[in-house]
């Protein structure tokens, strides 16, 4: 860790418990991976598997996770069918909700 990260076994156990022991992004008991801006190399917390994978997958950009925000949280639009084979693109939150045969 120290020659990678720049910090020891100690330094891990202090941000740790800073971090009450738990990750930093969910708050799940025993998280093992250190995270660090790929782009700096500093160090930002410790995560748990779920997490750090997460942010890896979304390569640490804050534009792409508010993006799937807004689609967890269903404001995208989505195409509701409006007759046989015609759609009509539409927000959940304004326009009128898919047919219910769709």
């Amino acid at each position: 860790m120290r020659r990678r990260y720049g910090i020891g076994e100690k330094e891990f156990q202090e941000l740790l418990a800073e971090q009450g022991g738990v990750c930093a992004i969910c708050g799940g008991a025993d998280p093992q991976h250190l995270d660090h801006d790929h782009r700096t190399g500093w160090v930002r917390g410790i995560l748990c598997f779920n997490c750090n994978g997460g942010l890896g997958q979304f390569r640490d950009s804050p534009m792409r996770l508010a993006r799937a925000i807004t689609y967890l949280r269903g404001t995208t639009w989505q195409r509701a069918l409006i007759h046989p084979g015609v759609y009509q693109m539409c927000s959940p939150t304004r326009g009128r909700p898919p047919s219910p045969r769709f």
